[in-house]
């Protein structure tokens, strides 16, 4: 099985290098056949010449400028600069070309070991593996308050949505291209619901869900992009309104 690893980066420098090398030696002890999207929003840190120099000696690399995409989004925001991670991993999951596609953060907050583990959840089965903070032997080094607003956030949503997911909000995760092909014309937000949305329409597709626990490490360079308060807030009514969009299907 071929695996698209999809990497969303903006200023990602002094991270996507030493990220990249470690998924190389992952999937290398594991012989693991791999291409590594890098799907970039105008970093102008060096992040590009980071990728770049990897290049000369790694041919599965390829760098995906976003803002060369636009017509993959119908609603895009008149000032194209940084709109969201949801966009990157529309991108990365449309121009994926292996039968598996995996993607993560780019700032080391999540541990590529945890790849193979997420291919064997796919091979039992599933459609969809998730890796989770939140269940036995998962868990994360942010302060307590972010934690308790992310945990309090996605037990909401598993409540609301019926869906018996632990953590919704990770982007380390692993899907079936052919899982993907079935809801990618949904118009998804192109924020962090994104990642929400695309459980929730995996789900009312008929997807087997599993999950897997992971530990989600602080990041240590730069800066991180999520609006906590901002988030949360839209992920609030989220619920309510993939409800209304699916019952217009």
């Amino acid at each position: 099985m071929k695996v698209s690893i999809v990497i969303p980066t903006k200023n990602e420098h002094g991270n996507i290098d030493r990220l990249i090398k470690k998924i190389n030696e992952v999937v290398k002890k594991h012989k693991i056949n791999t291409e590594i999207l890098v799907i970039d929003d105008q970093s102008e840190d060096g992040t590009i010449d980071d990728v770049k120099e990897l290049q000369k000696s790694q041919n599965n690399l390829k760098i995906i400028q976003r803002a060369n995409y636009k017509h993959l989004f119908p609603k895009y925001p008149k000032k194209w600069k940084y709109i969201g991670l949801g966009s990157a991993h529309k991108i990365g999951y449309i121009l994926a070309e292996a039968d598996l596609i995996i993607s993560m953060d780019g700032d080391l907050s999540n541990n590529p070991k945890e790849i193979p583990k997420l291919i064997k959840k796919i091979n039992e089965g599933y459609d969809v593996c998730v890796g989770s903070r939140y269940i036995g032997g998962g868990g994360s080094d942010k302060n307590i308050l972010n934690q308790i607003i992310s945990r309090f956030g996605n037990n909401y949503i598993t409540l609301l949505s019926g869906i018996r997911i632990n953590d919704f909000s990770t982007g380390y995760r692993a899907i079936k291209k052919k899982t993907w092909d079935k809801i990618k014309k949904i118009e998804y937000s192109n924020d962090n619901n994104f990642l929400i949305e695309s459980l929730y329409f995996a789900h009312k597709n008929g997807a087997m869900i599993s999950e897997i626990p992971i530990f989600f490490k602080e990041r240590e360079i730069g800066e991180s992009k999520t609006p906590l308060i901002k988030e949360t807030l839209k992920a609030l009514i989220l619920p309510f309104k993939l409800k209304l969009i699916n019952q217009k299907k």
